[in-house]
């Protein structure tokens, strides 16, 4: 027989597995209806339907579908944070491998018009690490190159699109040096 501390216990993992069940069900759900209709059509009416999730449950996690869509993404956005290292060139083949990985939502994000919650959420890390402008200018490059990339539908390789930023940084340090300009 369980204590009461036991059944309690008990009740909050079932209650956790049925909360992330619902998760998971909601955000699929909104997945599912960006593959049939624009981002912008799509209602939480219809998402608490396709979901199966009371609508309580869904309101439970989510207030709008953008909170949906950006937890969906949060997962690669907290993968790519995780794999940064001082070095900016590291850090760009990170987020290129990572946003490849997950090309999938990338793709939704892109498409529902919320491509600059990534820029927001890369800059966030370094909020309070300088006073200069080097490090949301080097985040401004890779977010920036990395989106573009995207939007063309992720061409070729990673090491394709990374070497293809460098000869463009390449440029960029030309163009600085001897005060050319448009030189692309």
């Amino acid at each position: 027989m369980m204590t009461p501390e036991e059944r309690r216990q008990m009740l909050r993992e079932n209650s956790a597995a049925l909360h992330a069940k619902a998760v998971t069900c909601t955000q699929n759900a909104l997945l599912a209806l960006m593959k049939e209709k624009e981002y912008a059509d799509i209602s939480m009416t219809e998402i608490i339907k396709r979901s199966g999730v009371s609508r309580g449950g869904v309101y439970n996690s989510y207030k709008s579908k953008d909170e949906i869509l950006l937890d969906i993404v949060q997962a690669p956005i907290d993968e790519a944070i995780a794999g940064l290292t001082d070095s900016i060139f590291d850090n760009m083949e990170t987020t290129f491998r990572i946003g490849k990985k997950y090309e999938t939502s990338v793709r939704a994000v892109i498409d529902a018009g919320l491509e600059h919650e990534f820029l927001k959420r890369m800059n966030k890390r370094y909020e309070n690490v300088s006073t200069t402008f080097y490090i949301p200018l080097w985040n401004g490059m890779i977010y920036n190159a990395f989106i573009e990339w995207a939007r063309a539908g992720m061409p070729g390789t990673v090491e394709e699109a990374i070497e293809n930023v460098n000869s463009s940084l390449k440029l960029v340090a030309e163009s600085i040096q001897t005060g050319l300009r448009n030189k692309a």
